[in-house]
């Protein structure tokens, strides 16, 4: 599994995409994009056909995964999980009294996809301190599940102003930064 994080429009989603290209070229696989967002409003709705668009044109199957993640552990395809902050959103406002269920299945499908998942996150836990229990409680679910994942992960990378800062695993990733 690879890992990326990086802030709001820091070039992690097009620095993903590469590296789940290339592995699914050099494992002869399709890429599956699991998408994790909802259309709460006109814009959101926008933004989601246009990505949608994007992706049929360059060979992307899309699956929509806003809150259960199981149907990923059957896939053969390398897959390209966008992104763990708005699906942890998701399930935290949906269902917050199953959200530890929810992440123990989002651990498991993600053993079980090993060397065929690139995950993204936003880095958000750089923030203050919130007067909101609920947001407080948001970050450190996101800040636990981040620490597992690069525990578990191949590879790390953060990405800054679309610079690639790589913090775990070989560099095998190098011509993609």
């Amino acid at each position: 599994m690879i890992f990326i994080t990086g802030g709001v429009r820091s070039g992690k989603s097009a620095f993903a995409e590469k590296i789940a290209i290339a592995r699914a070229e050099h494992m002869k696989l399709p890429r599956l994009y699991a998408a994790t967002s909802v259309a709460f409003d006109a814009e959101m709705a926008s933004r989601i056909v246009h990505h949608q668009q994007d992706r049929a044109n360059d060979c992307w199957e899309t699956i929509e995964v806003p809150y259960d993640v199981t149907p990923l552990c059957h896939t053969e395809h390398v897959v390209l999980f966008e992104c763990v902050t708005t699906w942890l959103n998701n399930v935290l406002y949906k269902e917050p009294q199953r959200v530890d269920a929810y992440i123990a299945t989002l651990k498991r499908i993600v053993q079980s996809l090993r060397g065929r998942i690139v995950i993204v996150s936003n880095e958000v836990l750089y923030e203050q301190l919130s007067p909101y229990e609920e947001t407080e409680r948001y970050k450190r679910l996101l800040g636990e599940l981040h620490q597992w994942l690069v525990a578990e992960s191949e590879a790390a990378y953060e990405c800054t102003f679309s610079h690639v800062t790589q913090w775990k695993g070989a560099s095998t990733c190098k011509d993609f930064y």
